[in-house]
């Protein structure tokens, strides 16, 4: 046991970046993570005041109804709902296919032990999350309704396990879902096709959930209720425990959620070695034909070598190339139904206008979003010795890395601004000035998310996602090029539209010659010193 919870602590404070300041040598050192670790603390802390102030709103609608219990079994389902989803897209990287897995086995620890921790952090990170929900549903709920003492009792053991199942039928989806598609040739593309549909689902439920009323959002979460209690049997258990304080229905739940997670925990740890292997595996069908051996400069040939790294890796793809997709399916919608339709539909009153008149600044917002370099240095990790031990100057080495992300945007700004050309009649002057200044921000972001990367470099990682979602430097450039290219949309000046695009974009060259200069002197020392 003991072991067990060390390594799960360790694990835990890797993930979440404790450990950098618990082991943190003087306070240059705490000054580099601190911000990450306040930033999460002010993003769980908003989320939740936000939650509270949905479910407050959601419960007038609801005691009107004479059922409130409603709302504690609708979070209980989102938070499942969610659980079971995550643990599905994180399954095989957290733990099939783990970089520490051999290491691990190498210490004087049993694979038991290895394997439950791992399961049980999955379980403590989807616990997190389901606490942001449900600790804000808990409070506006005795806040608008009378309790006694057996509901606080009774919804704190809910609590707690309310995340085991989905995690464990997340697992099992997940290790399915995982077995077929590696079978599959471009098994990458199919996953990132599915990650796209997922989240333009959650962004259109968002944006229906925004028009409704109480009384809307109350018979939307009995209608829940009721279809989840044909699908998910512990919905009605749960229901029972809350409305009817039933001891019965709670010693079920408990019993059932540690008797599946030991069962579940029991097979993974006898069949793991197995399922591991049959998960790694790679099956290659090549016939060998004789050609001419080619010869790549060495700036194509890393050009080649980071383009392979970034479409490798779905989370990558999913997580930098978000706003392209959007940018390019909203002008496509536009093109297809008419801006009247889609303003009707987003309920987004004058958005087809807005893009019309705005249109070089609004592709510099979707540009920004869409960076693959301020997470290019760390996810290079621990082989980053191998590349800088290499006969190549390091100046190729930043501009292999800023090709890769304008491989991503310049086809996407050339589509886009011959769709925006099409749907809205656009001139020359017009339509060069929509090709130069979402260039400009292409050229700014690229070499920005770089240089911020350089100062906030994180190699230790065992997990792709937290250089690529969760980093000091993604979040840094993120918010930077926001700033730069969200500014010039609120600032009203009293010009040509069309003029005051191009003078964005004048700008945004003297910004981005400023930022190359930087990149290329300073950010080679920083490369040095890594």
């Amino acid at each position: 046991m003991k072991k067990f919870l060390k390594l799960t602590k360790i694990n835990l404070y890797t993930f979440f970046d404790i450990h950098k300041i618990i082991n943190a040598r003087g306070f240059k050192e705490v000054k580099k993570v601190l911000p990450m670790l306040l930033l999460y603390i002010f993003s769980f802390g908003f989320l939740a005041f936000v939650i509270y102030k949905g479910v407050t709103f959601t419960l007038d609608g609801l005691i009107a109804l004479n059922m409130p219990y409603i709302i504690l079994v609708t979070v209980m389902i989102i938070v499942s709902t969610y659980s079971a989803i995550m643990t599905v897209f994180k399954i095989n990287k957290t733990l099939f296919n783990a970089k520490d897995y051999t290491f691990l086995l190498s210490l004087p620890i049993k694979k038991s032990i290895i394997i439950s921790s791992k399961i049980f952090n999955l379980y403590i990170i989807n616990f997190v999350f389901g606490a942001m929900l449900l600790i804000p549903t808990y409070i506006a709920y005795i806040v608008k309704v009378d309790v006694d003492i057996w509901f606080h009792i009774m919804y704190l053991i809910t609590f707690v396990l309310i995340p085991v199942i989905p995690t464990i039928i997340g697992s099992i989806i997940g290790t399915l879902f995982t077995a077929i598609i590696s079978k599959f040739k471009y098994k990458n593309s199919f996953d990132i096709l599915i990650s796209i549909a997922f989240i333009f689902i959650i962004y259109y439920l968002s944006y229906k959930v925004q028009s409704m009323s109480s009384a809307d959002l109350a018979n939307i979460s009995n209608f829940i209720v009721d279809k989840f209690n044909n699908i998910y049997p512990l919905t009605k258990v749960y229901l029972n425990i809350i409305k009817e304080n039933s001891i019965f229905d709670l010693i079920f739940f408990i019993i059932i959620s540690i008797g599946l997670y030991q069962l579940f925990k029991f097979g993974l740890v006898k069949f793991f070695d197995n399922i591991n292997s049959k998960l790694s595996e790679v099956t290659i069908i090549n016939k060998y034909r004789e050609k001419d051996v080619k010869v790549s400069s060495k700036l194509y040939a890393l050009y080649k070598k980071e383009i392979k790294r970034y479409f490798s890796s779905s989370l990558y793809v999913m997580n930098t190339a978000i706003g392209c997709i959007m940018l390019l399916l909203v002008l496509g919608a536009f093109a297809i139904f008419g801006g009247d339709t889609i303003n009707k539909l987003l309920e987004i009153p004058e958005l087809s206008n807005y893009l019309v008149f705005y249109g070089p600044l609004v592709f510099g917002v979707f540009c920004v979003i869409s960076c693959t370099t301020n997470s290019s240095i760390s996810l290079e990790g621990k082989n980053l010795w191998i590349l800088k031990s290499l006969p190549i100057n390091i100046k190729d080495i930043f501009i292999s890395k800023i090709m890769v992300n304008l491989t991503i945007l310049f086809p996407t700004i050339l589509i886009a601004s011959i769709m925006l050309a099409f749907i809205s009649h656009l001139n020359v002057i017009q339509y060069l000035i929509l090709l130069f200044t979402p260039v400009m921000y292409a050229l700014f972001i690229s070499g920005c998310g770089l240089l911020i990367n350089l100062f906030f470099p994180d190699f230790n990682w065992t997990n792709e996602v937290k250089v690529i979602k969760q980093s000091i430097a993604v979040l840094a450039s993120l918010a930077v090029g926001m700033l730069v290219a969200m500014a010039p949309l609120f600032i009203r000046i009293d010009i040509n539209k069309t003029l005051y695009s191009f003078l964005v974009g004048v700008i945004v060259l003297f910004l981005t010659i400023i930022l190359y200069y930087i990149l290329f002197n300073k950010g080679k020392r920083i490369f040095k010193s890594l």
